[in-house]
Order: C-alpha cells, then structure tokens, then sequence
C-alpha cells in the first residue's frame, strides 16, 4: 500500500488569499520531511525569533493555497489567526496520522488494510 503524502485542505476563512470568484481559499499540504526540520533549524530568522519556526514551516509544505502563485513567509504572515491556527493543526494532525497507522494483512484471508496505533509503541 502506498503512503499518501499529500492531503487537501479549505480555510475557515481564507482573508487574504487570492482565490477565482466564488471558490473557497484550499490547497494542498504534503508531509513534513526530516529535511524540512534541519533547513529550519538553520535558519537565522528562526534562531532570533521562535515564532517564525510554523511560518516557515508551512511555506514550505504548501504546495497550493487558493490562486497564490508563490507560497512565501509573507503569505503565511498575512494570513488571519484562524486560518494559520487551522493549518497549524491540520499539520500536525495528516503527520501524526502517518506515523500511527501502519500497514496489516489478515492472516486468514491475506487481504491488507491500515490499521492505526491507539498510542505509539505499543506494537
């Protein structure tokens, strides 16, 4: 079974995002990789001020947001508290989900499902 790594989203919001007329700001996010951690450790800004580390982040496991042609550090900063607090959890919530499920086959009839973790490391 292939791991899913993009995930679709819409914003409670969407203040400030470019979006066609008549359509809801969404996107797509894809999971957080281990090389996406170590870039943003190495980053001044994220040094100096601790409260760049999820802008930062989300610029770049965004891969679309609404009708925005660039996804920066800027159109994450212009976005409204609940938009930003949405994606935030939405982060979290697509990554932590992969690392609780896991492949499993039935070992009477062979057919392969995912099955989830009720906590990690419980296997």
């Amino acid at each position: 079974m292939a791991l899913r790594t993009t995930f679709r989203f819409i914003l409670p919001r969407g203040t400030g995002i470019k979006t066609e007329a008549g359509r809801k700001a969404g996107g797509i996010m894809r999971l957080v990789k281990v090389k996406d951690l170590l870039q943003i450790e190495r980053d001044t800004q994220v040094r100096r001020d601790s409260g760049a580390f999820y802008v930062v982040l989300l610029s770049r496991v965004i891969s679309e947001l609404g009708a925005e042609k660039m996804i920066t550090r800027k159109t994450i900063e212009d976005m409204s508290p609940h938009d930003f607090a949405f994606l935030v959890d939405f982060l979290h919530e697509i990554n932590h989900q992969v690392i609780k499920r896991t492949p499993l086959s039935c070992p009477a009839c062979g057919h392969t499902f995912w099955g989830a973790f009720a906590s990690l490391g419980e296997a």
